[in-house]
């Protein structure tokens, strides 16, 4: 008996292999069960445990979520006011609605306080979590191992975020330092090319901040100084608000530079500055910080911000004529 035997077209044989891998990786990775945390550096603010039902009701999952007491968050990316201690919520019940798994956890000390929470796998080891019904951005877990436990040792007045022990970017130093070494005292400068070499270091700092390198108070504190020395409103801008992002990261170094960004600002829009951080030199005139309002903030706030007061202020101005004179 003749026997006839048919080909598959390698195109086809290709496509259904690579179909069989999908399935086989999606079968290795659609498992929630373990241990998942949200880490802010080395501090879990929140552990979700899960643990899978047996038989029948091995797409079930009970366990717990275990967070800090108390914590705010706007964007699920910084967190501020966290107070330790921790809150263990067990999972009472569990559902798939596709490829959620919907898990209702209830406060232990008031059973009829519920939560929803929607979790979805990405991967085998990163997966998202998000209150239902709460206007934010979903919470972005890692899969932990061992028994992960929730960091008791929260400062209440800083805000955290998942990158905080990434260290500071050593490009965004070396730009930072070239940018103070051109304007070093006692050296003569060529502004038309220190101009063009801001330009330079603005840019690549830009660079940097749209590819998310940047994430300390250091690295944002740098990027200030480099965009203080812009040239336009909007350079001024950005560096307050680069500033503002360094002191919201704990660095507290970043408040002079915040307040001296603001007053860049308002003398770019012809309009008085208000810490007297700005002092300009036309030539062949006094030393000024005109247009300057002084009333606005008392000299007992300009001690909280770090800022010399008014009286300090004018000898300053006095040392900048002094050094002038000698200079002419």
């Amino acid at each position: 008996m003749r026997k006839t035997f048919s080909v598959l077209p390698l195109t086809l044989f290709l496509l259904l292999f690579a179909l069989h891998q999908a399935g086989r990786q999606a079968q290795t990775i659609a498992n929630p069960a373990g241990q998942w945390v949200l880490a802010l550096g080395k501090r879990n603010l929140l552990v979700l445990s899960l643990t899978p039902g047996s038989g029948n009701q091995s797409q079930s999952f009970t366990g717990s979520l275990s967070r800090s007491n108390h914590f705010q968050s706007s964007d699920s990316r910084s967190f501020s006011h966290i107070q330790g201690g921790a809150q263990v919520a067990p999972i009472t019940s569990s559902a798939w609605k596709g490829s959620v798994l919907s898990l209702v956890v209830t406060n232990p000390n008031n059973p009829s306080d519920k939560d929803t929470l929607l979790f979805t796998l990405k991967d085998n080891n990163h997966a998202q979590l998000q209150y239902e019904g709460v206007p934010i951005p979903p919470f972005e877990l890692v899969r932990a191992e061992g028994t992960p436990t929730v960091a008791a040792d929260w400062d209440e007045t800083k805000t955290y975020s998942p990158d905080d022990d990434l260290p500071s970017n050593p490009e965004m130093k070396r730009i930072f330092d070239e940018d103070q070494r051109v304007r070093q005292s006692g050296v003569k400068i060529d502004w038309t090319t220190v101009n063009k070499s801001d330009a330079q270091r603005r840019e690549a700092v830009m660079k940097l901040l749209k590819e998310g390198a940047l994430h300390t108070g250091e690295d944002f504190t740098w990027a200030a100084f480099v965009f203080q020395h812009g040239s336009t409103p909007d350079d001024f801008l950005l560096a307050h608000t680069l500033a503002m992002i360094a002191l919201k990261k704990g660095n507290g170094d970043a408040l002079w530079i915040a307040t001296a960004t603001l007053d860049r600002y308002l003398q770019s829009v012809r309009q008085p500055q208000i810490y007297g951080t700005q002092f300009l030199t036309p030539e062949h005139q006094a030393t000024t910080q005109e247009p300057y309002n002084r009333m606005l903030i008392s000299d007992a706030l300009r001690r909280q911000l770090g800022v010399p007061i008014q009286s300090a202020q004018e000898e300053q101005r006095k040392q900048y004529d002094a050094q002038r004179g000698t200079a002419q």
